[in-house]
C-alpha cells in the first residue's frame, strides 16, 4: 500500500478535472489529430461495456489491456487524464474479476487481479482523475480486505479496510459505498472479538444509510437490514438483550419491506427474534433475573455468523 494515500492534496471540486474519452466529432486540425488518437480507445471502452453486460468480464478486461498494449505510443502523446474513463473501466474490471475468483475459491487468481487494481489506482498513475482514482482505490482496498479476511489474515484485512475507510472519509460523500465499508469492518471486528468497536461500525453504517438512499448489496439483501441485524448480533455478544431485540425487530421490518416475508433473510431474522424472546422470558423467570451460563451462550454464535460474511462486491461502480 502506498504511504501517501491518506496525505494527498485536497480533492479537486467536481467537474474541474479534464478527462474522459467522450464522443468523437469535428474540429480543427489539432482536434482531428486528438480524435484520431482516441478512436481505438473509444471503441475498446464501448466493447468493454458490452462484454461486461454480457457477463464476459475476462474478455472485457482483455480488450482494454490489448488496446493499451497496442497503442502505447498514442497513450504517451495524450494529456494525463484524457484516458481516465478507460483506466477507470479497467480498475472496475480488475476488481470484478478479483471478486469473481474469490467467490469461486481461486485465491491465486483473485489476488492477482486485486494487485493489478491496487497498482492501477496508485497515486503515481496520472492517467486517472484524482477523484476517480481515489474512489476506485477505496473500492480496491475494501475488496482486498474481504480477500484477506477469507484467507484468515484478519489483521491484514483490518489494515486494508481501515485504509478504505480513511479515503472515503476524505472524499466526503464522493465515494461508492461507505456504509458497506463500515459493515465489512463490523463483520471483521466481530470475528476478532472486538464487539464494542464492531457495534460502532454497524451503527455508523445505519446512520449513513438512513440519511441517504439505502442501496441493495450484490446478494439482494437490503444494507439497512444488514446494518440493523449486525447491531443486534453485536448487542447479543455484549449481553444487551433488549437492545439486540430492538435491532433485530428493525432488521425484520426492513427485510420484509425490501425483500418479502418469505425471503431467507427475513426467515432467519424472524428466528433470531423468536430465540431472543425465549432468552428474555427465561431470564425473567430465572432466580436473580439471570440465565444459566450454558443457556445464555448457546445461541450466541448464530446471529454473528450472518454478520461475519458481509463482503460487498463493488463491481457495480461505474464512475
Amino acid at each position: 500500500m502506498s504511504a501517501d494515500d491518506g496525505d494527498e492534496a485536497p480533492m479537486d471540486e467536481p467537474g474541474n478535472d479534464e478527462g474522459g474519452l467522450g464522443e468523437i466529432g469535428g474540429g480543427d486540425e489539432e482536434t482531428d489529430m486528438d480524435e484520431a488518437l482516441r478512436r481505438p480507445f473509444v471503441k475498446a471502452e464501448r466493447e468493454f461495456v458490452q462484454l461486461q453486460e454480457a457477463g464476459d468480464h475476462d474478455g472485457a478486461v482483455r480488450c482494454l489491456e490489448t488496446v493499451l498494449r497496442q497503442e502505447q505510443e498514442a497513450v504517451q502523446q495524450m494529456r494525463d487524464t484524457v484516458l481516465s474513463s478507460l483506466f477507470e473501466c479497467l480498475a472496475v474490471g480488475y476488481n470484478t474479476l478479483g471478486m469473481k475468483f474469490l467467490k469461486d475459491g481461486n485465491t491465486v487468481e483473485s489476488c492477482k487481479f486485486f494487485e493489478k487494481a491496487e497498482a492501477l489506482t496508485d497515486p503515481a498513475n496520472l492517467h486517472m482523475t484524482r477523484e476517480a482514482r481515489r474512489v476506485l482505490r477505496a473500492v480496491t482496498y475494501n475488496n482486498m480486505g474481504c480477500f484477506y479476511k477469507s484467507m484468515g489474515k484478519l489483521h491484514t484485512a483490518l489494515q486494508y479496510l481501515k485504509r478504505a475507510q480513511a479515503i472515503e472519509e476524505q472524499l466526503q460523500g464522493h465515494c461508492q459505498n461507505p456504509a458497506g465499508t463500515h459493515l465489512n469492518l463490523c463483520a471483521l471486528l466481530s470475528q476478532m472479538g472486538k464487539h464494542k468497536e464492531a457495534l460502532r461500525h454497524a451503527e455508523r453504517a445505519r446512520q449513513l444509510l438512513e440519511v441517504g438512499e439505502a442501496p441493495v448489496s450484490g446478494s439482494d439483501e437490503s444494507l439497512i437490514c444488514v446494518a440493523y441485524f449486525n447491531m443486534g448480533a453485536e448487542y447479543e455478544h455484549l449481553r444487551q438483550s433488549r437492545e439486540a431485540l430492538w435491532s433485530y425487530e428493525r432488521a425484520l421490518e426492513h427485510s420484509k419491506h425490501d425483500l418479502g416475508e418469505d425471503h431467507p433473510l427475513s426467515l432467519q431474522i424472524s428466528g433470531c427474534v423468536e430465540q431472543l424472546n425465549v432468552k428474555i422470558t427465561a431470564r425473567k423467570k430465572a432466580p436473580g433475573g439471570s440465565l444459566p451460563r450454558a443457556f445464555a451462550h448457546a445461541e450466541l454464535d448464530a446471529p454473528a455468523e450472518l454478520a461475519s460474511v458481509r463482503c460487498f462486491d463493488n463491481k457495480a461502480w461505474s464512475g
